[in-house]
């Protein structure tokens, strides 16, 4: 699908009707066979509460249910329902400040137990832990406004302030501050639930309870995760999911040309596979040009934006960071990553495609390929020396690379460090960390400009796994931050993108690079994947296979 042809409609959908299952039908779906997803390297984490990146966000809608979920069309629009719970929630006083969600009955985990407040409440307690870093930290952050809460291994107890388990299907989150945003932000995998009794803390992404409509059948990191249907999944559950394959086989470690290649083969197991990762650069010309891969070839517009992250407690100089923004050659860095049509060039901190949006001259002026004149200026004759940070690769470190050039042509000093890619976000995210910048992409954790920009607030900084990454702390974004999130949805809107305008002008903590066109390819005989409008990456709880030869009505409850 081409990204003219995506049409936009989004809702929440307060009625309980709405959240009951079963799913929408899939034109064409056929049951049975196995999807093969082919991608470049292992997830960082299984551990639902330390899941963060946007692949394994999607790979975690199909193992674990969530409080509500954004249930996509495929052409851009979504609509989020309530997913273990009867609906997006109840704002109990009108207030945004108390917040009640009661669980459907009939789910169960892949053990057959069924799924509890408490089990729900145990996940979200164990998200505080700081042995367990990388997940989001959004409601953590909220909640924190009742009191400091360590987590249930760290104190034995599961009772999180803000937080009440009242009977075995419904919760009530109570918050200081108005969170009219509470709906979607229980979409993440936070509010993914796990039984106590099987949280091995750590080492708890090595075997998760799963909730979803697939299980874990097989997993050889960095070779191959095979998931299975889920026996004790009900469709009449779900509004979202469907359960169309027998199996899942994830086969890791094929890098982006061989994705593409085999997809695009279309050669025995291959007719079922899915590329998941951006084809290379060098071939988009020609699967452009390829009209046989009509229907096949997905170039998607994305919400998914590269950024290059400047360390604020490390270049503390505004004038500084400006330059940066001034100097860098954001059409370079593309073109090192990506064929010009995969990526457009960005000077927004949102993307069209976020609640509160809004197109802004870029506040530099420096063009798609910078002015390092204008940046000299800023710099005033200083020669400032910068660290920056690349996960190994010649596809990272070539972006880099790119980087480095254009500040150097205005007179900064780059050295530039590579790390292995597992360990670089963690790096990065680690308060009192030695680099200066780093490239990182991100796209809001769901479709609100509140989840990138309440980023920002320095109050949420803390030893490791920081989602203010960039380390601002400065007390009129705070403020401003509070002020905007206690408004209602609509009016918080235009008043975030004023705040996205003000960031990129002023205290230049992220410098909007490109945003992504995803561009790959399936095998003929996969149907039902298509591009997230909010994550960027495939997601895959609409997908099937054709001519299988699978016996239909094989798993699965109805």
């Amino acid at each position: 699908m081409t990204g003219t042809q995506r049409e936009a409609a989004t809702s929440i959908a307060w009625d309980p009707v709405d959240s009951r299952g079963p799913a929408r039908p899939v034109e064409g779906a056929e049951r049975g066979g196995t999807l093969r997803i082919l991608r470049d390297g292992d997830y960082d984490h299984l551990d639902p509460q330390r899941i963060h990146t946007l692949q394994s966000t999607a790979l975690g809608q199909l193992l674990y249910r969530t409080l509500t979920m954004f249930a996509e069309d495929g052409r851009g629009g979504w609509t989020l329902v309530g997913d273990l719970a009867d609906s997006p929630g109840r704002d109990v006083h009108g207030d945004a400040r108390t917040w009640e969600f009661t669980l459907k009955d009939g789910i169960r985990f892949e053990d057959g137990r069924p799924v509890t407040a408490a089990d729900v409440a145990h996940g979200i307690a164990r998200s505080f832990e700081q042995s367990l870093p990388g997940g989001p930290t959004h409601l953590q952050d909220w909640l924190r406004e009742n009191g400091d809460y360590p987590g249930p291994h760290t104190s034995g107890s599961d009772q999180v302030p803000g937080l009440e388990v009242r009977g075995a299907r419904t919760l009530v989150f109570r918050f200081r501050d108005p969170h009219p945003d509470l709906p979607m932000a229980v979409s993440l995998a936070t509010t993914a639930p796990v039984p106590a009794d099987v949280d091995t803390g750590e080492s708890y992404g090595k075997a998760p309870l799963a909730s979803g409509s697939y299980r874990i059948a097989d997993h050889v990191p960095d070779e191959r995760l095979i998931l299975e249907r889920n026996p004790h999944w009900s469709a009449a559950t779900d509004a979202v999911r469907h359960d169309h394959v027998d199996r899942i086989h994830i086969e890791l470690g094929v890098d982006a040309e061989q994705q593409t290649v085999r997809a695009r083969g279309d050669q025995g197991d291959d007719t079922f596979a899915v590329g998941e990762n951006q084809a290379p650069a060098e071939l988009a010309p020609e699967l452009l040009a390829d009209t046989s891969l009509q229907g096949r070839l997905r170039r998607d517009p994305t919400p998914l934006v590269w950024y290059l992250a400047v360390n604020t407690a490390r270049v503390t100089n505004s004038s500084v960071r400006r330059a940066l923004a001034t100097a860098v050659d954001r059409g370079a860095v593309r073109d090192a990553m990506l064929d010009p049509t995969q990526g457009a060039l960005v000077h927004t901190l949102l993307s069209p495609g976020t609640i509160g949006y809004r197109a802004y001259p870029d506040p530099h002026g420096a063009g798609p390929h910078g002015d390092p004149e204008a940046a000299r200026a800023l710099l005033a004759g200083a020669t400032p020396t910068l660290r920056l940070l690349s996960r190994d690769g010649a596809y990272f470190t070539g972006a880099c690379r790119a980087v480095a050039d254009s500040l150097e042509r205005a007179g900064f000093r780059v050295e530039v460090v590579e790390i292995d890619r597992p360990s670089h976000n963690a790096a990065a995210l680690a308060k009192d960390n030695e680099y200066d910048l780093y490239m990182m992409a991100t796209a809001a954790d769901w479709p609100g400009a509140s989840t990138l920009l309440t980023a920002f607030d320095g109050r949420t900084i803390r030893p490791t796994g920081n989602a203010n990454f960039t380390y601002l702390d400065d007390p009129d974004i705070n403020a401003e931050i509070d002020r905007i999130s206690a408004l209602p949805a609509d009016l918080a809107a235009p008043e975030w993108g004023a705040l996205d305008e003000r960031l990129t002008t002023h205290q230049v903590p992220l410098i909007p690079l490109y945003s992504y066109v995803h561009l790959a390819v399936s095998g003929s005989r996969v149907g039902g994947v298509f591009t997230s409008s909010y994550l960027g990456t495939p997601v895959y709880y609409d997908a099937y296979v054709t001519g299988s030869g699978a016996a239909e009505g094989a798993g699965g409850r109805p």
